[in-house]
């Protein structure tokens, strides 16, 4: 038994999207540069001179049906591979923070190279993160040589896929990456070591340069993540049904750009809307209503044929407190019982997914595996009912020394928490160790098992990474 939530009716899933498709035929979207307009005119696009192109449905239409719907993240070896089939929900980090919560001194500063690193190790080290985006800006190394230094550090520290957050600057240097992780470039098509997400400015526009280069690597086989964050009240409309029809049109316009270019491209559809909070004019991630909006839109992906990432695990809290607790809980199990493909939204991350935590990593963690293990529901057999052992243990006997009880313990029956405590209350006042001491400890052991381990990749791809990336020994 698989646990599945549902939030609309079909006829209001088929609304939302109608009124999509009526929007990029009526209103259009933006694509002010892009190379794609040109190809998106010859199939029946109208463009105008602002770079607006107006898209028919059935040429949206088209773009939806060239979709696969299973798309493969390659790992370093098979075992860290993603593939988004609909089977489970994987999870990953979120992107490109300037801010940490640093771990010593509890105050936030401007993100480091040293933060980077670390944080890739731990999430490297985190059984439950499946996907590493490029989650962090080290603003400690100069902005000309910033992104290919990042590109180094993630690579060579996590063995998981990864996905370029930023539009990247230098697009051969992007592509000998591709061929130094893969091989060649046959093989990274077979293989997809790094994806790029390309992101929508609400309301309806998409930088050009971004489109074009994420339309370059989707012909090289990259996964392109068409991603939406529109901000009801301020960028969408008020109200959910409102901001979910815009956020679809932003996908859908992004993605009939990309297949019209290079067909058949694996996509991911990304929603992340959030709200103005009209009290404090900030932007909110951990609302409810976000929750809501994310969850339809998994529903409406999925009727479409597209694997769809939803940001379930974002809170506004500063701190690993309550609020964190609550927000990210009831969030990513929605997310879940939904059945996200992928999903993030704050992994590590805290004040709506702008401040990188360590310390939250381990937490979100088990946040995640719990949501997991409840959408995998209760599996009912013959040999779960256990009807023999009852009637072996029979009226007031005990089942602790079963050897099914041992066994099934041992294969993961029942969720064991690594950050939560089950102690009796006066045991754990002794023990004298809070959810965060827990959590340190994680982060201290996937760090020492670094440097025991050493890096990733071998020392040939370390040697041609390191060239490409124009790696000193003092940046590395």
């Amino acid at each position: 038994m698989t646990v599945r939530v549902q939030w609309l009716t079909a006829g209001e899933r088929d609304a939302v999207y109608a009124e999509a498709l009526h929007i990029l035929e009526s209103v259009g979207m933006r694509m002010r540069g892009a190379g794609a307009l040109a190809l998106l005119r010859e199939v029946g696009a109208q463009v105008d001179e602002a770079g607006t192109a107006r898209l028919p449905a059935e040429l949206v239409e088209r773009a939806v049906a060239a979709c696969p719907r299973e798309v493969l993240m390659a790992g370093e070896t098979p075992a860290q591979d993603v593939r988004l089939d609909g089977s489970r929900t994987f999870f990953n980090v979120s992107g490109c923070g300037a801010k940490t919560l640093d771990q010593e001194t509890g105050a936030v500063r401007p993100s480091t190279l040293a933060d980077l690193r670390d944080g890739t190790i731990v999430l490297d080290a985190t059984p439950e993160l499946d996907v590493v985006w490029t989650f962090l800006t080290a603003t400690d190394v100069p902005l000309e040589r910033r992104e290919l230094v990042e590109y180094y550090t993630y690579l060579t520290e996590t063995a998981k896929p990864v996905v370029f957050v930023d539009c990247p600057e230098q697009t051969d240097h992007v592509r000998r990456i591709f061929e130094i992780v893969s091989g060649d470039l046959d093989r990274f098509r077979e293989r997809p070591r790094v994806s790029l997400l390309c992101a929508a400015r609400s309301p309806l526009e998409v930088n050009g340069l971004l489109l074009d280069v994420a339309c370059e690597f989707a012909s090289l086989g990259a996964p392109v993540w068409v991603y939406s964050m529109p901000i009801s009240g301020a960028t969408a409309p008020v109200t959910p049904a409102g901001t979910l029809a815009l956020l679809w049109a932003e996908v859908l316009g992004t993605i009939t750009a990309i297949q019209t270019v290079a067909p058949g491209a694996p996509v991911v559809a990304c929603c992340g809307p959030g709200i103005l909070d009209m009290r404090s004019t900030t932007m909110s991630l951990g609302n409810l209503e976000s929750t809501l909006m994310g969850a339809a839109a998994v529903e409406i992906g999925h009727h479409l044929g597209i694997p769809v990432h939803n940001s379930g695990l974002s809170t506004d809290a500063k701190h690993l407190g309550v609020q964190a607790g609550y927000e990210k809980g009831l969030k990513v199990m929605t997310a879940v019982a939904t059945g996200a493909d992928i999903c993030s939204g704050g992994f590590g991350f805290l004040d709506s997914s702008s401040t990188f935590s360590l310390r939250m990593v381990p937490v979100d963690a088990e946040i995640a595996g719990m949501a997991s293990r409840m959408a995998r529901g209760i599996e009912i057999t013959p040999e779960t009912l256990m009807g023999e052992a009852i009637a072996r243990v029979g009226v007031g006997g005990d089942f602790l020394r079963e050897k099914e009880t041992r066994r099934r313990v041992r294969a993961g029956e029942h969720f064991v928490p690594r950050i939560g405590s089950r102690l009796p209350f006066e045991q754990w006042i002794a023990e004298g160790r809070t959810e965060a001491d827990a959590a340190d400890d994680v982060v201290r052991a996937a760090l020492a098992a670094r440097e025991e381990r050493g890096p990733r990749l071998s020392d040939d791809q370390r040697r041609a990474l390191a060239e490409v990336c124009d790696i000193t020994s003092a940046s590395a």
